[in-house]
């Protein structure tokens, strides 16, 4: 089995970078392996997974879940995946975020994958908060 842990700090407050992770079936927008997460009850969801281009099938769980402090989670079907999500505000606009993933699906690129799902989502978030701001302005303009 395989860990890694890695930290960046969001330019966004902390619920705004939480509420982002919570949405669940929106993880492959950051998590570019991960296909078609569906919601089937309140704490599980079915996922296919393409690290290298096999498709994986699974179910996952949320086991815990603070809101705008951490969520975590583990796989229940072949393979076995779990992790935990922090976010810690740093300011009212910078909220840091640690992603830990213990794995046994490709162990030699873990670190590196965390790591670019950390930048995706940053960039994710980062870029929403861009995107309302130019709206918010060109609004005011209009008025």
């Amino acid at each position: 089995m395989n860990a890694s842990c890695k930290k960046t700090v969001v330019n966004a407050p902390v619920t705004k970078v939480y509420e982002q992770w919570a949405r669940i079936e929106e993880l492959p927008k950051f998590i570019t392996p991960l296909r078609n997460v569906r919601r089937i009850d309140d704490t599980h969801f079915s996922f296919v997974w393409q690290p290298n281009g096999d498709e994986q099938r699974g179910v996952f769980h949320i086991i815990l879940q603070i809101p705008d402090r951490r969520i975590a989670w583990c796989t229940l079907s072949n393979g076995f995946m779990s992790g935990a999500v922090c976010f810690e505000p740093r300011s009212n606009q910078r909220t840091e975020v640690t992603l830990k993933v213990r794995s046994v699906f490709d162990p030699a690129n873990l670190s590196r994958r965390v790591e670019e799902y950390l930048l995706n989502f940053k960039q994710l978030v980062e870029s929403e908060k861009l995107q309302v701001s130019d709206h918010q302005k060109r609004s005011s303009e209009n008025a």
